[in-house]
């Protein structure tokens, strides 16, 4: 009767062990396939990722060149009211002081429209940097044709400034607007 039940428990003993072997292994085969399949999976993100980048991108783009084409043989009024609007809001946002703003039709090439701005604006360097940042980001096709910054403001320790004001410059700046006909 002994010899049954140390067979029986070594039965048990051997098929607990085939048990946690066969589990161990499963384990490792299954932890090696998750391990794969997280290779895939951020492989993939990472491909979405910058697929969602370059459309973002792309959309922006194919906005720029909707706003740069027309059939008209000048900028109609409107469009150079919306643009000066937006200046005034870009400068209005960078709490930037207007002193001038005008505009005029230039010349360009065969095929091409071009109108440009001349503004004075009267703010600190990080309000100019942000304004210019914001303008650049419009969506039309935009070169600033000529930039010049001068001190209207020094904070001094002498004086009635405020020692500790920021520094006030005077930013003239010249850009072009352009459209492209067309057909041209």
């Amino acid at each position: 009767m002994r010899e049954k039940y140390l067979a029986l428990i070594l039965g048990m003993i051997l098929i607990t062990v085939l048990f946690f072997w066969l589990a161990g292994n499963t384990l490792k085969k299954n932890e090696a396939d998750i391990k794969s399949y997280d290779k895939k999976i951020k492989n993939t993100l990472e491909k979405l990722n910058s697929a969602m980048i370059m459309d973002e991108q792309l959309r922006q783009f194919t906005e720029i060149i909707g706003n740069s084409l027309t059939k008209e043989d000048k900028f109609s009024v409107d469009e150079l009211n919306d643009f000066q609007k937006k200046i005034e809001s870009l400068r209005d946002q960078n709490q930037m002081k207007l002193v001038k703003i005008s505009d005029s039709n230039k010349f360009a090439e065969a095929g091409m429209l071009e109108t440009t701005y001349t503004i004075e604006l009267e703010g600190t360097f990080q309000q100019m940097g942000q304004f210019i940042s914001a303008l650049e980001a419009q969506n039309h096709i935009i070169k600033i044709q000529y930039l010049d910054i001068s001190p209207t403001q020094i904070a001094t320790k002498s004086g009635t400034q405020d020692p500790n004001a920021p520094n006030k410059y005077k930013i003239s700046l010249e850009l072009s607007i352009f459209k492209v006909k067309k057909g041209a």
